[in-house]
């Protein structure tokens, strides 16, 4: 399928590719991808059960080495939350994605390091030590919570660890 590119308008392709969740379900990866200007933009739709039909929450406690292997799957209308990074990733169109905390951890990590190439001071400060705690919970020297909630219900974290909420 063919749509025009949001940023140069060049005509990009659109692809659906369907993905297994091991113990979860079906789930759609919509990818767009602009060859002209190198625009990309994708998402990911739950198949399975009635979980695009409200408003879900996941938490959970990364406690461990192992846990950093556990599924996520975000939506482009999820938003993360990381309380012990002081972390809020707010909801942006065409950013869904299928990963694990760990991978979770690298963009926020990659996130921080760009962020932080231009600030000095307490900011600078601020950024080492949010480094440093990143890389604590990744070694299992520190723990934190991770939560994702999602108004289309299109979010998951796949785990038995996870608490599950329905929303408003």
């Amino acid at each position: 399928m063919e749509e025009k590119c949001p940023i140069c308008g060049a005509t990009s392709t659109l692809q659906f590719l369907p993905y297994k969740i091991p113990y979860f379900g079906d789930a759609m990866m919509f990818i767009a991808v602009c060859p002209s200007c190198g625009y990309r933009s994708t998402d990911v739709m739950l198949l399975s059960g009635d979980r695009g039909s409200r408003r879900k929450r996941y938490e959970v406690e990364i406690s461990s080495v192992d846990d950093l292997n556990i599924r996520v799957v975000r939506s482009s209308f999820g938003s993360i939350e990381i309380p012990e990074l002081g972390v809020n990733v707010e909801p942006r169109r065409g950013e869904g994605f299928i990963t694990t905390v760990e991978g979770v951890l690298k963009r926020v990590e990659d996130a921080v390091r760009m962020l932080s190439r231009d600030v000095k001071g307490a900011r600078k400060k601020r950024a080492e030590q949010v480094l440093m705690q990143i890389d604590d919970i990744k070694a299992g020297n520190a723990s934190m919570k991770l939560i994702i909630d999602d108004p289309t219900g299109n979010s998951a974290i796949i785990s038995d660890k996870a608490e599950t909420r329905d929303g408003e």
